[in-house]
Parts: C-alpha cells; structure tokens; sequence
C-alpha cells in the first residue's frame, strides 16, 4: 500500500507553542503539521505576526493542512463549567475558553490551510435536520473564505457516527463540507471498514491515525486517552487506509495517539516516539498482509 505523507497532529503535543510545535515536528521529519487555533491566537499575543509564523513555516519546511478544530460553531454544546471536576484534568487547555469562528477561520487563512475541523465535542444529540442547518451555516461562511469544513464525529455527541455525519453532510448540501475519519473515534462509535467504504467518493478531507484496545464493556471513556500506537492495538488498520485512500486519495493525514504517558513526556520525547512508532507501522505495512 502507497501510504501518503502522515503529518503530526496538533493535540498530540498541547503543552507546545506554535512555534515550538513547528519547529518540534520538523526535527522527526514531519512535513504537515495540523494547528490548534488556541495556540495561533496565543503566538499573536506573544508577539509573531502572521508573517512570521508563514516564514517559520517555510524555513522548516513545514506546511499546514488543517486547523483543528471549531467547536462553537455548532448547537447543544454545554457551558464547560458543567464539566466533572474530576475530568477536567483530561480536557485541552482551550476546551473551558474555545476560540471562535473568526479566530479559526483567521488561522486558515493566515496558515495558508484548506480546512478547519468541526465537531460537537460534549455536545448533545439534537435531530439530523438542526444539525443539518448550522452545519450548512457555517459552511457557507467559511465558503466564502475558499475554505472546507470537515465534520469530526465523536461518540457520544450530536456527530455520533459516521454514517450520521455523512447524513447531516449530504442534507446541508453544501458543496465545501468533508468528514474528519478519526480511527479511533470510528471504533468507539461502532463503526466499521464497510462504513467507510459505503461513503460517497471525495467524502473525507483528513485521515487521523492511532491504534486502539477496546477496553472491557461498562468502562468509563477518558477524552484524549486510550490511543495506541498504529499496529500495537486491534483496529484493521490497513483495511480502514485502503477504503479511506480509496475513497479521498487526495486527503490529508496525521497521526494522533492521545494517551496520558505520551502527555507526560516532554514534547521533543513526545515527538520523537510518534515518528518512531510511525515509521515501524509503515516498516509492518510494506511487508505486507
């Protein structure tokens, strides 16, 4: 299998600044980078200008492909203060103060992404026709930017599945929104390689890999935990690329392992594992079945 150039993605390393994530990603070989919209708003604030992050880009060699993500874009979306205590420790930074529209839209552009990232992260479930409706909002709104929204769906949310994101991206009729496939968030929702396969060609803009062991029924979900690396957990993962690439051979990828021991490392330790376990998998896949 031709594998495409797999990017590091941004919530991977959330202790990084911007410029440090660029920089970080260049070192292990990694040519796209997805960009937290928190951590562009936050290097404005500590003095780059748009221009400069643009120069550190290209004097990495570095390119962005997707700003991930908007969350306020969409309705049903609890305050964060109705978070568990207990949890929050779990939860990105900008999960309790989430930049908006117009920062994301603005770090597109200023980035030189195509794409931003919507999800419903916490959000409840509300009918397929009220989602349908504000994702056919803001797409129109970020049309009239040049960019593409891709839907995140996320278990538990008012995205919950695959199939459910294509329904409400089809009824929206807008011809700028995609789907984010999230491996590990297909799992978790119970979807399936079929699934994948039964999507409408074009359909996916982005590709985040990780690996994953189902836990025992009846444990408790920890957002951004649980994640393998690629290979080292129980997902066809070669079987979900193949019907991805298919699909969308033009769409980008990154890989995305969220566990607490990888949270715990410092970001160049952090970084260098992920391209040592990226490299092993792609080592694994060109050997074959």
């Amino acid at each position: 299998m031709n594998l495409p150039h797999i990017g590091l993605g941004c919530a991977n390393l959330l202790t990084a600044t911007l410029p440090e994530f660029i920089d970080t990603a260049a070192r292990h070989g990694f040519r796209t980078i997805t960009v937290r919209p928190a951590a562009f708003a936050a290097a404005l604030e500590a003095g780059f200008t748009e221009a400069e992050l643009r120069r550190r880009l290209a004097n990495a060699g570095v390119r962005v492909t997707m700003i991930d993500c908007l969350n306020t874009a969409l309705p049903g979306v609890p305050p964060a203060d109705t978070i568990d205590p207990a949890m929050r420790s779990a939860y990105a930074p900008e999960t309790f103060n989430p930049p908006n529209e117009e920062t994301c839209f603005r770090a597109a552009l200023a980035l030189e992404a195509r794409v931003v990232n919507v999800n419903h992260y916490r959000g409840h479930l509300l009918p397929q026709e009220e989602m349908a409706e504000a994702v056919g909002k803001v797409c129109r709104r970020a049309g009239k930017r040049g960019l593409t929204i891709a839907l995140e769906f996320i278990a538990d949310t008012g995205l919950p599945s695959l199939p459910f994101a294509q329904a409400v991206r089809e009824a929206c009729g807008e011809p700028n929104c995609a789907i984010v496939l999230d491996f590990c968030h297909l799992d978790r929702s119970g979807g399936t390689v079929d699934d994948v396969r039964r999507l409408p060609p074009g359909a996916i803009a982005n590709i985040q890999i990780s690996d994953r062991t189902p836990p025992p029924p009846g444990s408790v979900y920890v957002p951004m935990t649980g994640r393998q690396m690629p290979g080292k957990g129980r997902l066809p993962l070669r079987a979900l690329m193949e019907a991805a690439l298919a699909n969308s051979p033009d769409a980008t990828a990154d890989i995305e392992v969220l566990n607490e021991e990888l949270r715990d490392l410092p970001i160049e330790e952090a970084a260098a594992r992920l391209a040592a376990g990226l490299r092993e998998w792609r080592e694994t896949l060109s050997r074959g079945p």
